[in-house]
């Protein structure tokens, strides 16, 4: 509950927002309205300067162009509240629950309130103040854009969706926090600890990450065109590009391609993509048989139930890539890196050679893979039939399953590979 007199204030506050007589700007600098319940209130432009509002109901409130410098918002209920262009230097948050926030163009800064002290001189108002503190808060959905927030401690924090365009983050630490969807288009990330952060479908456009630490981030269909990612530390790092958010060029001819398979090459073109840079990039379930990719970079590309059927992979590196269950019949991977790679069930025998007419002709094109690193891969019930398999490195690999039967394996080297239910040729 709120007192009469905290009510008149609101009123008159109305009065003096909408431009009647008898109106007056609220002030509630330095107060104690710690548990007090604000829902919904118009507190639009009004001074909090220091105001101490902890576990205060603020759900709903309107606090744009507010002056809320060095205000306690310690564990306050801010569900759906608007602090757009708020000054919200050295204001306390932790603990609030900031879910679905308007925080466009607030300052949150660091800042300390002065105060004059009984005894003479001054003090510190609001003592243990700090940049946003918000360790396990919740900030789903908050409109962040251009917020300043160097120094803040966001670990652990719900960031889904937020838009964090052009935020100024240096130095901030966000371990562990989920910012799947998040919009981070140009923000300064530089210093910054990422650690272990979801930022799966995030959008990372133009940010900055020199010096980042982004140890262990999940990076899975992100956009980040333009971006430099040679000074962050991305150790343990899962990164899974989505195609549409390649570069213009690349994801239309990747687009035009499968138009072309489609279309039995009436439509579209075929894709020719050799010597590409495309590491990290998920193209599960797409059709690229036929494309020429010849001495790519694919490094932990994801395949996952593609269509590779007669396309030329040759001399590619695709270390650590995932091509399970994938359709690969015919493929040249002669002299690829498929080094700790995934094949797992995938498809990897002849292509049977088809007429005009649709209709088999009988005979059949063996994939290649001469010369090819297999080491440490996982094969598990692979078919490999017919595949020429020459001077192929299978050390370390799994093969248990696998169905080698009618292949050339001469010169091939399986030292410490696991056969175990193998079919090797005759």
């Amino acid at each position: 509950m709120i007192t009469q007199e905290i009510q008149l204030t609101l009123a008159r506050h109305k009065r003096w927002l909408d431009g009647h007589p008898g109106g007056s700007r609220a002030n509630f600098s330095l107060q104690e309205l710690e548990r007090m319940d604000f829902g919904n209130a118009n507190l639009s432009e009004a001074k909090l300067t220091g105001a101490k509002l902890a576990e205060a109901m603020l759900c709903g409130v309107n606090f744009h162009k507010a002056d809320l410098f060095a205000a306690d918002l310690r564990n306050t209920d801010l569900r759906g509240a608007d602090l757009s262009n708020c000054d919200l230097r050295g204001a306390q948050l932790r603990g609030a629950d900031l879910t679905d926030v308007n925080l466009f163009g607030a300052d949150l800064r660091d800042g300390t309130l002065m105060t004059a002290a009984e005894e003479g001189g001054t003090k510190v108002a609001n003592a243990e103040m700090s940049s946003l503190e918000l360790e396990r808060g919740s900030l789903k959905g908050a409109n962040l854009s251009g917020a300043r927030l160097s120094n803040s401690v966001l670990t652990q924090t719900d960031l889904s969706g937020a838009i964090l365009t052009n935020a100024i983050l240096t130095d901030a630490d966000l371990s562990g926090s989920m910012l799947d969807g998040a919009d981070l288009s140009g923000a300064d990330l530089t210093g910054a600890s990422l650690e272990g952060a979801n930022l799966g479908s995030a959008k990372l456009t133009g940010i900055k990450v020199k010096d980042t630490n982004m140890r262990g981030v999940k990076l899975s269909n992100t956009s980040m065109e333009g971006v430099d990612l040679s000074g962050a530390d991305l150790t343990g790092a899962e990164i899974v590009i989505s195609v549409d958010s390649l570069p213009d060029d690349l994801r239309d001819t990747i687009r035009d391609h499968e138009k072309w398979m489609a279309s039995f090459g009436a439509e579209g073109r075929r894709a020719v993509l050799d010597g590409a840079e495309l590491d990290n990039v998920d193209f599960s379930g797409i059709n690229l048989s036929g494309a020429s990719l010849i001495g790519a970079t694919l490094t932990g590309a994801r395949f996952i139930g593609s269509a590779l059927n007669m396309a030329d992979l040759s001399g590619t590196n695709i270390y650590k890539g995932k091509l399970d269950r994938a359709e690969m019949t015919g493929i040249n991977l002669t002299g690829a890196d498929l080094t700790e790679a995934s094949l797992e069930a995938a498809d990897i025998s002849a292509a049977d050679i088809k007429g005009r007419d649709g209709k088999t002709t009988g005979r059949s094109w063996p994939a290649n893979l001469t010369d090819a690193n297999l080491s440490r891969c996982n094969l598990a019930a692979t078919l490999l039939c017919g595949a020429i398999l020459s001077g192929s490195n299978f050390n370390g690999a799994n093969l248990r399953g696998a169905d080698l039967s009618g292949s050339a394996i001469d010169g091939a080297r399986l030292q410490g590979a696991i056969i175990t239910e193998a079919k090797l040729p005759n």
